[in-house]
């Protein structure tokens, strides 16, 4: 099983979540097979725990792709540097979906059980990285 049925023929294959800020840049993405974290230039890769995939396809059962362009976002620290810019990206056999700009320390409601879980796969990684 590399994704979750989104419709009837559309199948997610990555999920990409990225912070940015002055002078920083955070990118987590994650498929059925590597996670890859790269912090600025610094790059660590990882195999994904198929129970680790699973449980991130699980948190996306109740996201409506085609509306995460247009969540309201909770808050608008990053428009004056309080907050990283978050942005999460959903690739799918059919399309990319990218949500709306928000703080990275509070996303929508509806993104925030995913994100939850895309850092919660990086716990056990070895080398440890905060993300």
């Amino acid at each position: 099983m590399l994704g979750i049925n989104v419709s009837p023929k559309e199948t997610i294959h990555l999920l990409a979540l990225h912070y940015q800020t002055r002078g920083m840049q955070k990118h987590l993405l994650i498929t059925a097979d590597s996670t890859v974290v790269t912090i600025n230039a610094e790059r660590h890769s990882f195999k994904t725990k198929a129970i680790q995939w699973k449980k991130i396809l699980k948190t996306m059962e109740q996201v409506k792709l085609n509306s995460i362009s247009r969540l309201k976002r909770p808050s608008t620290k990053s428009f004056y540097d309080g907050a990283m810019a978050a942005q999460m990206e959903v690739i799918t056999s059919k399309k990319t979906y990218v949500s709306i700009d928000f703080d990275h320390t509070q996303a929508p409601l509806m993104l925030s059980k995913t994100i939850a879980m895309m850092k919660a796969s990086l716990k056990d990684a070895s080398p440890k990285v905060e993300f």
